[in-house]
């Protein structure tokens, strides 16, 4: 039996205990993927990573593991890597490139930058707003964040056989610029494919992807059904499912 992960939707970074900064993303590429890969084989099982309001696929060949933040997101993908043998992994979770660090008030930072005259320790000693919630009579909140761990870089130095398709969305580029950082993305994560996507088109409802492989092979797919097909064929024609 084929073992998949497939993550879905978008991770959320607490601010406090009700407030939360969230990618957005319905994560219906993401199970129209899963439900083509389930039509084409039945000896197969999907680990299906996903966010709490993430579509998702019904069969019972498919395990969910719902996720909140990236920490999260993390601890889940090394678990299942490390604990069981996985062929392929399709990463097209749209994940929080940053979390919360602290959050503060803009008169408290003032304070600190008049205290330290220097911006840097100023920001590393500046008096924070804790507690489980954050009071709605504060004024002028900063949030200061921090990136998150980059998940994709992480899954073939777990599992270096694992089959790992990556995802690149960017926002208004040219088709040039898209497939060049898409292709930035394989080498730097040694991806086997890469979807590049870019948000215009998809807000437009086209949503155009390009799939982009080790050889530097592209084929174009228009609709999430059609890149869903061409993936799964792709997959099927570098290793056989």
């Amino acid at each position: 039996m084929k073992k998949i992960i497939i993550t879905s939707g978008g991770t959320s970074e607490k601010i406090d205990n009700v407030r939360k900064i969230t990618n957005s993303s319905s994560g219906k590429l993401a199970m129209t993927i899963a439900n083509h890969l389930l039509e084409e084989n039945n000896n197969l099982m999907i680990y299906y990573v996903c966010s709490k309001n993430s579509l998702r696929p019904t069969d019972k060949r498919v395990q969910i593991f719902e996720i909140d933040g990236t920490i999260d997101l993390k601890n889940t993908i090394k678990w299942l890597l490390t604990n069981e043998h996985i062929d392929y992994f399709i990463h097209s979770m749209a994940v929080s490139d940053y979390t919360t660090d602290y959050v503060t008030t803009i008169e408290k930072l003032k304070k600190s930058i008049k205290k330290y005259n220097n911006i840097d320790e100023a920001f590393k000693n500046v008096e924070v707003i804790a507690g489980s919630k954050i009071s709605s009579y504060e004024d002028n909140l900063v949030i200061v964040l921090k990136p998150t761990p980059k998940i994709i870089s992480i899954i073939k130095k777990l599992s270096p056989s694992t089959y790992l398709v990556g995802f690149k969305l960017l926002d208004g580029v040219e088709k040039e610029e898209l497939i060049s950082v898409a292709k930035k993305l394989r080498n730097k994560n040694n991806c086997d494919l890469v979807i590049a996507n870019d948000l215009s088109s998809i807000r437009n409802g086209e949503h155009i992807g390009f799939i982009v492989d080790k050889n530097n092979d592209i084929e174009e797919a228009h609709g999430k059904e059609d890149i869903a097909e061409k993936l799964v064929r792709k997959m099927f024609n570098d290793e056989r499912i």
